[in-house]
């Protein structure tokens, strides 16, 4: 028996533990390069520039942050399985306050009786969707690459937590440029823009966190 155990460990090496703190700085790094790739790009709105944003875009831009931060933070803690403390559950709070905003929508729509079809029809939101994908995609692709280096037990609940927080910072950086204010576009757009990443990252990324 000790012949085989010595058979099976011989050729292990240690590996350095994780440092989650490197995560965290990874996705700041990834959050930091998608406001400046809508400031470069598309441009940032003139309130946000002038330093006096409207109420509802730091709101909004604050509501995600919070988001992303749960999500990433329990996708971080996936690289050292823990059990019982640590376990990373907080995300779920922050999504539901997240999806107030469709909710909120929701009611709008209920109480008034009509669709908001100028939400629903706005030319702007293919620009919401289809940016605040691409930079959820490199935020996710950072992430990805720094997670798979880590013991990831559960796969399939780190890409979903991977996908929704990068969903959610790219977003974020998206609404720094959005020019709508309304409550029915965010929850409409918004919410669609975190869900496809979230999604994506569900069924894309652990198919890379194996081990």
């Amino acid at each position: 028996m000790t012949n085989m155990i010595d058979a099976l460990v011989e050729d292990l090496t240690p590996v350095r533990r994780m440092d989650r703190r490197h995560g965290w700085l990874l996705a700041g790094v990834g959050m930091t390069a998608a406001v400046i790739a809508v400031a470069t790009s598309i441009g940032l709105r003139p309130d946000v520039v002038a330093g006096n944003p409207a109420g509802i875009i730091v709101l909004r831009a604050g509501t995600l942050l919070v988001l992303a931060a749960a999500a990433l933070s329990a996708a971080i803690m996936s690289v050292q399985p823990t059990l019982g403390r640590g376990a990373g559950h907080g995300w779920h709070w922050a999504l539901a306050a997240a999806l107030l905003f469709p909710a909120s929508a929701l009611i709008g729509v209920i109480l008034r009786g009509t669709l908001p079809l100028d939400d629903l029809t706005a030319s702007s939101a293919r620009w919401c969707l289809g940016v605040s994908s691409m930079l959820a995609f490199g935020i996710a692709a950072i992430m990805t690459g720094w997670l798979r280096k880590g013991a990831v037990v559960r796969p399939e609940r780190t890409g979903w937590l991977t996908g929704m927080g990068a969903g959610a910072l790219g977003t974020m950086a998206y609404s720094l440029h959005c020019p709508s204010l309304t409550i029915s576009y965010i929850g409409i757009w918004y919410s669609l823009s975190v869900a496809i990443s979230a999604v994506a990252g569900r069924l894309i990324i652990p198919r890379f966190l194996r081990w």
